[in-house]
């Protein structure tokens, strides 16, 4: 069997791992936990393992997994669909089988974003644009980066304080920024900073061996940081420095082992040790209560819906409650005022639009996915694009496209990084 052929079944063989012990720990853990508690109680509904509904949507997933393993779609786009399998399809699928009255509706949207993003793989974008070659494309950024935090050190000298960097004093500095710091550049630019320019700028240096300019942005991402000890601030170029080596199967199969094998640590630890904080601050945070908050956006929303009026339309359509959604949500399905429940992109389509909303923002991602898969990107760079899924889990599209980089994103691949796969390796 061929190596590129034996990589893909090792990842499936991982796949079809990381699916059951993700369902032996959600119904044997994850749905008696605080999150399905506070929903349970609120608003009266059971969360239980139903077969049916199970079978059906293992039928589903599985099938998902033997399309990836023999479909003809590019490594990056095979990259791609596997994370909103692994990130978006499989815990909707299993918050499906926690009730036999739940909306199916919902995980409907999950499964078209699943398809149509596999579907607009297979697009050609005939487009000819300028592009900076990869020796000057890290000049370019380290210079935006030295010039464009000008502003930040202006602004947030005043306030920094180095004992963040041990995680000593952090929510007094962020309160004490919030305070006192109220500027409309750096609001928008810390997060293309951090998880775009700095990351591509690392990746480059690291390539070429500029040992300098690396330490140039790791200074420039720690002062970053300490602009408010924000610790996001590293998940940009821990995902870089994580996927940097590899062709992209064999990253995702890498992946895939390193989830389903903490997975697997996850549940010894429960189960022999009684010890849950590991899968509590990862796979329940990270996967089911994002698939729980979609439940709770549908329910609320479902034809009440915003049109926008909390976003770019809000000059136009009256908005109609006193508090933003992600609050609403909060107080009333887990009875806590103070919670931000973020919404992800399928949710925040529904929430505007209904299921016409939700199609909207499915689009809109695939077509911007096949755009990137069109331009032929070095995996070295795969850590941007993971990133970029994971975000698409907790915030709306215009947020995601606006203040956290998703455009600039965009850019920056067309620009500086199209044809790396063969130019950088």
């Amino acid at each position: 069997m061929h190596i590129y052929n034996i990589f893909k079944l090792k990842c499936f063989l991982w796949q079809l791992a990381f699916y059951f012990l993700i369902s032996i720990l959600h119904f044997a853990y994850m749905i008696h936990y605080d999150d399905f508690n506070y929903v349970r109680f609120t608003q009266g509904i059971e969360f239980y393992f139903y077969l049916p509904r199970y079978i059906l949507s293992s039928m589903i997933i599985v099938t998902y997994c033997v399309l990836l393993l023999y479909s003809k779609v590019s490594d990056f786009l095979y990259g791609i669909l596997l994370l909103i399998l692994v990130f978006f399809v499989i815990p909707s699928g299993l918050l499906f089988s926690s009730n036999e009255e739940l909306n199916p509706g919902i995980f409907l949207m999950h499964n078209l974003f699943f398809l149509l993003v596999y579907t607009f793989s297979f697009v050609k974008w005939n487009m000819t644009f300028p592009r900076i070659n990869n020796y000057q494309s890290m000049i370019l950024l380290i210079s935006i980066t030295t010039i464009g935090l000008i502003p930040f050190v202006i602004l947030y000298g005043p306030y920094l304080n180095i004992r963040n960097l041990w995680m000593v004093e952090v929510y007094e500095t962020r309160r004490l920024v919030e305070a006192n710091v109220h500027n409309l550049y750096t609001a928008y630019t810390y997060s293309w900073y951090t998880k775009i320019i700095i990351p591509t700028t690392l990746v480059f240096c690291i390539y070429f061996r500029k040992n300098a300019l690396l330490i140039v942005s790791i200074i420039s991402l720690l002062f970053l940081y300490l602009c408010g000890a924000h610790k996001t601030v590293f998940y940009g170029t821990f995902f870089m420095i994580i996927f940097y080596k590899y062709d992209y199967l064999r990253k995702m199969t890498f992946f895939m082992k390193l989830m389903t094998l903490f997975l697997s640590l996850t549940i010894a630890a429960t189960l022999f040790f009684d010890f849950s904080i590991l899968w509590e601050l990862s796979f329940r945070r990270a996967l089911m209560l994002s698939a729980l908050l979609d439940y709770c956006y549908f329910d609320f929303f479902n034809h009440k819906y915003l049109y926008w009026s909390d976003s770019f339309l809000s000059s136009l359509v009256h908005y109609p409650y006193d508090i933003s959604p992600d609050f609403i949500i909060g107080k009333e399905y887990f009875n806590k005022p103070e919670m931000n429940a973020n919404v992800g992109i399928i949710s925040d389509g529904f929430k505007n639009a209904g299921y016409y909303g939700a199609i909207i923002n499915i689009i809109v991602v695939a077509i911007i996915l096949s755009f990137l898969n069109s331009l032929k990107i070095s995996p070295k760079f795969f850590g941007l694009f993971i990133l970029f899924l994971f975000t698409l889990l907790n915030s709306s599209l215009t947020t995601i496209l606006l203040t956290h980089g998703g455009g600039l994103m965009v850019l920056v691949a067309m620009f500086l990084l199209r044809n790396t796969q063969t130019t950088l390796k």
